[in-house]
């Protein structure tokens, strides 16, 4: 899904973050959000700065609050922990 939401192919990063849209899916994903979120993040926040599309920054952007919303100090950790991988690279 990762892979999916950071495709240059609008449509296959759309398709993708659609899943955010699916309340199952959401359920699985806030039960699961310390697994799933270390691998998701990277590719949701490179993407939300780079993506040529617009309407692909709105559903990173939605993708990203919702993240926020589930769990705030989760969110914190992945972002300082993405911050400090790029410093090193």
């Amino acid at each position: 899904l990762a892979k999916c939401v950071s495709s240059p192919h609008f449509q296959v990063a759309e398709r993708a973050l659609y899943y955010w849209n699916n309340e199952y899916i959401m359920s699985l994903i806030s039960d699961n959000a310390a697994k799933i979120l270390p691998i998701m993040f990277p590719s949701l926040y490179r993407n939300s700065k780079t993506h040529w599309n617009k309407t692909i920054h709105g559903l990173i952007y939605n993708a990203l609050k919702l993240f926020m919303e589930m769990n705030q100090k989760l969110f914190d950790d992945c972002t300082q922990q993405f911050k400090a991988e790029k410093l090193k690279s």
